[in-house]
């Protein structure tokens, strides 16, 4: 198993090699697995699945210790890097996020996000001047710890719908380009975009740029090719595979319980399939 520096070496020199970086985001150790044996070089966790799957709601409901035990283990079990969703840094002030990037690290990630949404204040977005202190902060912390830590600085006007289109744009080019020269490796613009938009995003932020391939509950709109031509540089998916496996555990236990029916084996996993996938994995690991 690659070390910690490895990984995040790894992780880091993508952002500035060709190619597009696509990053499925996994929720517990077995969807990990599946996610690295099917030949991603990195995979992302998401905080609303993990969430989910601890039968609570999104936006920081769980503690930040259990959220950095759970991608813990998950970074440990694969050999590829991980970065995870450790949402809004789990604190107001600037010393909360540089301490939660540091027990990134000390928990074997390659990288975070960190998002400027007032998780506990609704549809707020943190100060411009404090967002940008918070991943100044974070960026430090991990020149301090010696690891090329990926942060991927997340900005919600988008998702917030702060206000009409312009204003959401320009407020969401302003602080990505902000965060960015704070220090941040990449920007994460959630939302759901046209592709004129992603374009323009892409051309007016001066780095990297990370936005969801998916929303739950929507169709995806564009391709892995088609979001390359548009110049974005990450897509990452969310949550939205977890409630998608969410919504057909709930559609084939309706049937279960309506028809009488078990109709639900296409696809599965066969007993054998996954003990030998998880075997594999487990003496990667070992």
């Amino acid at each position: 198993m690659p070390s910690l520096k490895q990984k995040a070496k790894r992780f880091s020199a993508m952002h500035s090699a060709p190619g597009i970086i696509v990053l499925p985001n996994a929720w517990d150790i077995g969807s990990a697995v599946v996610m690295a044996d099917a030949g991603f070089p990195a995979i992302a966790t998401t905080s609303a699945g993990v969430a989910f799957a601890h039968g609570l709601p999104d936006g920081e409901r769980i503690t930040k210790e259990k959220m950095l035990e759970i991608v813990a283990a998950i970074a440990a079990a694969v050999p590829v890097p991980v970065t995870a969703d450790l949402e809004a840094g789990y604190g107001p002030k600037p010393e909360h996020v540089a301490r939660t990037i540091k027990d990134a690290i000390d928990a074997g990630l390659a990288g975070c996000n960190i998002e400027d949404t007032l998780n506990r204040g609704g549809k707020k977005l943190y100060g411009f001047e404090a967002a940008v202190d918070r991943i100044r902060a974070g960026a430090e912390a991990a020149k301090k710890a010696g690891v090329k830590f990926v942060l991927n600085a997340r900005t919600d006007a988008y998702l917030m719908q702060l206000g009409n289109a312009k204003t959401n744009f320009a407020e969401s080019v302003k602080r990505a380009n902000a965060y960015l020269a704070a220090g941040a490796t990449s920007a994460f613009v959630p939302g759901a975009l046209d592709a004129d938009t992603i374009r323009q995003l892409a051309h007016e932020i001066d780095g990297p740029m990370n936005v969801l391939g998916a929303l739950g509950g929507r169709p995806a709109p564009y391709t892995v090719a088609e979001l390359e031509s548009f110049g974005v540089k990450r897509i990452s998916i969310g949550g939205s595979l977890a409630s998608a496996a969410l919504g057909f555990v709930r559609r084939m236990v309706g049937e279960i319980r309506k028809k009488g029916t078990f109709d639900y084996h296409a696809g599965a996993f066969s007993h054998a399939d996954a003990t030998d996938l998880f075997e594999k994995y487990a003496k990667k690991k070992n």
